[in-house]
This record gives C-alpha cells, sequence and structure tokens, in this order.
C-alpha cells in the first residue's frame, strides 16, 4: 500500500509545482506588461508649495515622495492650480528627487538662478512651457538643474530656474540659452542671475540679482540729426533770432523771418511746451527702467537720451516693457 501510495502521490507533486510555477510566471508576465504601460521620466520630480508670511519651513508642502512616471506627473499636474489662481507671495517648485527647495540645501548651496520677471497674466502660459521642458529633459546638462520656481508677487510674477553650480559659466549660460529657446522669448529679453549666497546674504531672493549689461539702446542716427536741430532751431528763433542768418538760408530764412515776426508768442509756447515734455518723458523712462530692473547708470543714460530725443528714444523702453519680459 505505501508502494502504490507514493506511486500515486509522487506524480502529483511535480504537476502542483509544474501549476505553481507557470500561475507565478504568468503573474510576473502580468506585472511586467502593467509596468510597461506606463512612460517613466528621466529624473524623478517633487512638487513643493510655499506661501508667506508663514515661514519657508512651515509653509512647504511636498505634494508628492517622488513623481517617476509621466502618468503620476498627469495626474498631479491636472488638479494643481494655474499660477495666475494663487494668492500673492505664493511659489510653486518643482524639484528633483531629494532636494529641497532652500538655499542652503546641500545639492544647491553652491548655485544660483536665473530670473524671468513677468508682467502679471504671463505666467502660467511660460510656467507650463518650462515644466515641460524640464521633464522633458530638453536642457541636456545633465544634473545641473536642480529645479524650477514660479513666484507670485503683487506687481509681477517671477520664473526662475535653479541651476546646481554656479560659477560654471558655459553651463549656466548654455541653461539660460535653451530657457529663452524653449519659452520663445526675444535675445534681448533680460535675464538676471543671483547665487544663493548672495541670496543667503540679503536674506532675499530677487533684489540685488546680476543685470544685463547690454541694457541701453540709442535709436536710428536719424533721430540725433532731427531731434536736435529742430530744439536748437527753435530755441534760437524764441530767445535769440538775431543769431539767425535769415539771409544766408535763402525761401527757408524768409519762411522763419515770418513766423518769428507774426507768431512769436506761439513758437515760445511750443518751445516750453516740448521742453517740458522731454522732462517728463525722461522720468517716464526712469520709471520704466526700474520696472524693467536695468542698472543704474544705464538708467541715467536712458534718461538723458530721452531728454534729448523725447519719444523716439522712449518707443524702445516702451517696447520691452510692452512684451511683458523683464
Amino acid at each position: 500500500m505505501t508502494t502504490n501510495e507514493e506511486e500515486i502521490t509522487t506524480p502529483e507533486t511535480p504537476e502542483k509545482e509544474k501549476i505553481d510555477n507557470s500561475s507565478s510566471t504568468k503573474d510576473e508576465s502580468n506585472m511586467s506588461d502593467s509596468d510597461s504601460s506606463f512612460h517613466l521620466l528621466e529624473g524623478r520630480w517633487t512638487f513643493w508649495y510655499t506661501h508667506r508670511p508663514t515661514t519657508f519651513r512651515n509653509s512647504s508642502v511636498n505634494y508628492d515622495s517622488c513623481l517617476k512616471k509621466l502618468e503620476e506627473f498627469w495626474c498631479y499636474y491636472d488638479h494643481m492650480k494655474f499660477p495666475s489662481e494663487l494668492p500673492l507671495y505664493s511659489d510653486i517648485h518643482l524639484f528633483k528627487e531629494n532636494l529641497k527647495p532652500m538655499w542652503e540645501e546641500e545639492g544647491n548651496r553652491l548655485g544660483g538662478k536665473w530670473i524671468l520677471r513677468l508682467k502679471k497674466g504671463l505666467s502660467t502660459r511660460l510656467w507650463e512651457s518650462l515644466v515641460f521642458a524640464v521633464i522633458g529633459e530638453q536642457f541636456s546638462v545633465g544634473k545641473e538643474i536642480c529645479g524650477i520656481v514660479c513666484s507670485i508677487r503683487p506687481q509681477e510674477d517671477l520664473i526662475s530656474i535653479w541651476t546646481k553650480t554656479a560659477n560654471n559659466q558655459i553651463v549656466t549660460q548654455r541653461i539660460k540659452e535653451t530657457m529663452k529657446k524653449v519659452l520663445s522669448l526675444p535675445q534681448e529679453c533680460p535675464l538676471e542671475y543671483k547665487t544663493h549666497n548672495d541670496s543667503l546674504r540679503d536674506n532675499c531672493s530677487y533684489r540685488n540679482t546680476d543685470r544685463m549689461k547690454k541694457n541701453f539702446e540709442s535709436p536710428k542716427f536719424i533721430w540725433w540729426l532731427v531731434v536736435p536741430t529742430c530744439a536748437i532751431l527753435l530755441f534760437l528763433m524764441v530767445h535769440w533770432p538775431y543769431a539767425i542768418p535769415f539771409h544766408s538760408l535763402g525761401a527757408l530764412g524768409q519762411f522763419l523771418y515770418h513766423l518769428i515776426s507774426n507768431y512769436r508768442l506761439i513758437l515760445l509756447f511750443i518751445f516750453w511746451s516740448v521742453f517740458l515734455a522731454h522732462i517728463y518723458e525722461a522720468f517716464a523712462a526712469r520709471q520704466i527702467c526700474r520696472q524693467l530692473n536695468i542698472d543704474q547708470e544705464s538708467t541715467y543714460l536712458w534718461m538723458i537720451q530721452t531728454f534729448i530725443l523725447g519719444y523716439p528714444s522712449l518707443r524702445i523702453l516702451k517696447g520691452y516693457s510692452r512684451r511683458g519680459l523683464w
């Protein structure tokens, strides 16, 4: 009997193992197929949110420990508020795994950030473009990008890219140019760079930044011929008409003499109106320079040029401001 039982039971064990192994193999295959249905990101990222006036550490919220799949990213991103919907003094951070958005963090402390200043209402579109570019590894600088930040402030919004090594000029410049490319920014758009050591020293992220060097532009040379010449001629006609050689100017001289003889008060009014208008435009240029975050020396140059040329100079500054990029 024993022998028969052994003969009966002995074949069943391998069969059972065969079934178990087959089931296990099937489960592993299903798991593999399930994993293959996901799309892994090149890196792992974490969303953070901060809001003042509470302290930075107390206000940081980790939305997820790690986003490593594209489907996970979309799940969180689709339920997030747009920057335009956030209250003032809010910050959205997207940082690499195990990196906190803090200046003194070990992976950040030797780095800095590129800063783009925006008019209110432009941050949502540009922030989304930058998020997609970062998770899609469009910058191609390896681990040099620590994260990105969108900051909502009363007068402006700011977008910044945190870099790992501030003194690596080649990489930081490449990040700057790629940022302009992915956001479709004009080449003259000013981007500011500030190291985290400087931020720690002034306890501020966006003040006292390194501004652009090429932030002064002159209009076409024809304006330097026409506007000053007309201004000098008008001044002489009003205050010193005897200095004008009317006879030597032919028909033009006769016309000018006629104006002085019959409309001197009107010319006087025009002269002082233009003079005051140029003063107003010079101070308007200073205000725009402050909005554009232009350094003091260049601001003085803009004011002097605008006082001399008037609107042709001011129009250039207004063009930069109208684009909403500073």
